[in-house]
């Protein structure tokens, strides 16, 4: 990809389809993001004891499993220049990335197989499940942050008062997500779109190798978006048990939802209000004609 030189305060027509091409990855791969922190190296629920909840919050009502609709694909974009190959695609992407100039943007992605790790993660959030592997985008930044507290419950032989403690999702856990939030507003959406039906081949390419039999990737990453707008909102303190190495959720209900569910619970209410509008926006725009 060719770009002007600095000091022309222009960039080339192929720059500018990677700069949107590159947007419309970090918006859309916003779920992935969340689904790669510190719970990455947890075991599977079975292997864990059984928890036994701490007066635990009334539970919520979970939704059915999504449904798997199927969506037209993007009408092609003019093409003003030939679309690299997906194997030769990273060095392009990459420079777009650099180009677009959005704070912390640049170190978030991982500089390999971009656009296949990209559609690996979207197949995968779609199932609403967690990879810690090829995976597109860095986890934040620090260890998963936990407050501890003492609860007054009644107990013993002639019901004495006893302090138990008892655990919740820390505020200073959201502040490793700021970064991401604040990356994925910075975003021109417009554009990204217009660069994600041009690089829409390639995705599509990439996703067909993946043999998953899920129909086209406009119709995955749409159900993906839907899977993370799905999350329950916070409401109240989150809070925890800790059974052995790793924190589980309190409530059995929600220590059932879709890891993706969790971790959006887990980040915040702030933050996953501001990523949850920037996929409804993005939505919207992706079903246009």
């Amino acid at each position: 990809m060719s770009y002007a030189s600095p000091g022309s305060g222009s960039m080339s027509i192929g720059a500018k389809i990677g700069v949107i091409a590159v947007a419309a990855a970090a918006i859309a791969g916003v779920g992935y993001y969340f689904v790669t922190d510190e719970t990455g190296r947890a075991p599977k629920l079975h292997e864990l004891p059984n928890p036994v909840a701490i007066q635990p919050n009334a539970a919520p009502d979970i939704a059915a499993p999504l449904d798997k609709p199927v969506y037209d694909e993007p009408v092609p974009a003019p093409v003003p220049q030939p679309l690299p190959d997906l194997d030769q695609s990273d060095s392009a992407v990459l420079a777009a990335l650099k180009a677009l100039n959005v704070n912390g943007l640049v170190e978030m992605v991982i500089p390999q197989e971009i656009l296949r790790k990209f559609v690996r993660a979207v197949n995968v959030l779609d199932e609403g499940k967690v990879i810690t592997e090829y995976r597109p985008i860095a986890s934040p930044q620090g260890a998963f942050a936990a407050d501890s507290f003492n609860v007054k419950v009644s107990g013993g032989e002639v019901g004495e008062q006893q302090d138990v403690e008892q655990y919740r999702v820390s505020p200073k856990n959201y502040l490793r997500y700021t970064l991401f939030v604040q990356v994925i507003s910075a975003l021109d959406s417009d554009a990204a779109i217009a660069l994600y039906k041009y690089y829409y081949p390639l995705l599509n390419r990439a996703h067909q190798e993946l043999g998953m039999n899920k129909g086209n990737f406009h119709s995955v990453l749409i159900r993906a978006i839907d899977r993370v707008l799905s999350a329950p909102d916070a409401n109240g303190d989150m809070l925890l048990i800790h059974p052995k190495v790793y924190y589980e959720f309190a409530d059995p209900a929600l220590e059932k939802l879709p890891d993706i569910h969790k971790l959006l619970l887990r980040m915040g209410p702030d933050n996953a209000q501001k990523i949850k509008a920037s996929l409804r926006n993005v939505r919207t725009k992706l079903l246009q004609k």
